[in-house]
């Protein structure tokens, strides 16, 4: 459906955009001087490296264990062989993910590639720009990032909301974007795994409509305890909303390896 395609184009530009302003320099806002996010190890005391001042909320929250600092995804194409997957070429481009936490543990750039700046204090001062709107609950976690500019045209215009369980792992997210509404939900195998076994996603772009039901495999952890290398096999549905009518949903398989590499505070 060229509907579908042109809708998660435009989705595609907008995080690889997105990418590309995590890994700039954030710039001060209403005077303030942001902690820097690209802090290595090697600036740290040996007190400080031993014991890093870290929270290790936002960590949790987006499915990791220790002191992270940051996290590259590589997503390459994948062939089925019976119960495994074949992998094969990197995907690339928009693809690929960064997910970066300053010396405090809060996250800089999350895994939906919303960057975040924050002064000496530790408060939020940007986002996408100087406007964005971060908000958390009374434990600290993220609950809302909102991403409203006005004159920049509300086809620009996003936020996420999340949802958290009782681990303190993010278990719900919303998506709402110009003509555009996603849900995505996260299932656990147990309270101790930081990472999903099953994500499912409901959705619609405009008249389209879109679910999808994705399995992980883990095959790979670092010493942290955190997956290095997935599996990820996904069945995704499409359709054309027909008024008081069941639309035809067509399915269609897709399926990818994740590897990711870790950097951790005091390495």
């Amino acid at each position: 459906m060229k509907k579908k395609l042109i809708s998660l184009t435009i989705i595609a530009i907008g995080l690889l955009t997105a990418v590309a302003s995590c890994q700039k320099s954030k710039k001060p806002t209403d005077g303030a001087t942001p902690v820097d996010s690209t802090a290595t190890a090697a600036t740290l005391t040996d007190e400080e490296s031993a014991v890093p001042d870290y929270d290790t909320t936002d960590a949790v929250a987006f499915g990791l264990k220790g002191y992270v600092k940051q996290v590259i995804t590589t997503h390459y194409e994948a062939t089925p062989r019976g119960e495994k997957l074949l992998r094969g070429k990197p995907l690339g481009g928009y693809a690929d993910s960064l997910m970066t936490f300053n010396e405090h543990g809060l996250v800089t750039c999350d895994s939906y590639a919303n960057p975040y700046t924050y002064d000496v204090s530790g408060n939020f001062t940007a986002g996408r720009s100087k406007t964005t709107k971060m908000t958390r609950d009374k434990k600290g976690r993220i609950t809302k990032y909102d991403h409203q500019i006005q004159g920049e045209g509300h086809w620009n215009s996003y936020n996420y909301q999340f949802e958290y369980d009782t681990v303190g792992r993010i278990q719900e997210v919303g998506y709402v974007g110009w003509e555009e509404i996603f849900g995505y939900k996260f299932i656990f195998e147990n309270d101790e795994d930081l990472w999903p076994i099953k994500e499912t996603m409901e959705g619609q772009a405009c008249a389209d409509l879109f679910q999808s039901e994705t399995l992980y495999r883990y095959l790979k952890f670092d010493d942290e305890g955190n997956w290095t290398e997935r599996e990820v096999w996904t069945t995704e549905k499409q359709g054309v909303e027909n008024g008081d009518e069941e639309p035809e949903m067509t399915a269609t398989n897709s399926y990818t390896v994740e590897k990711r590499e870790i950097t951790y505070y005091g390495e």
